[in-house]
């Protein structure tokens, strides 16, 4: 009878050695899912932050573009309205003189 207790309780201490090791195990395992999940969603993050960074480039690049148009037309004609107002000026000047000739 004591010997059937014994070999009870060891058995159920093989038992207990089992489930403990089964259990470091799943949890070895449940642990390692678990950095790798986090690894992925770090490396899904860095894709996006650069995927987003490149789009924000691109679209300053395409907006200084058409800034840089935007004021290029407005130079110019800036340029051309001091070279009409000049011409316009000289062509007085030229007649005053040629008036003042005439006199």
């Amino acid at each position: 009878m004591i010997k059937d207790i014994i070999n009870k309780i060891k058995e159920s201490e093989k038992k207990a050695k089992d489930i403990i090791a089964s259990s470091k195990k799943e949890s070895s395992e449940i642990i390692e899912k678990a950095y790798r999940k986090a690894s992925n969603q770090v490396n899904n993050a860095e894709v996006k932050a650069k995927k987003m960074l490149d789009e924000a480039e691109a679209s300053a690049i395409e907006d200084a573009g058409i800034e840089k148009a935007r004021l290029a037309a407005e130079h110019d004609q800036k340029i051309k309205a001091i070279r009409d107002d000049s011409r316009i000026r000289e062509e007085a000047a030229i007649q005053k003189l040629i008036d003042r000739v005439l006199e």
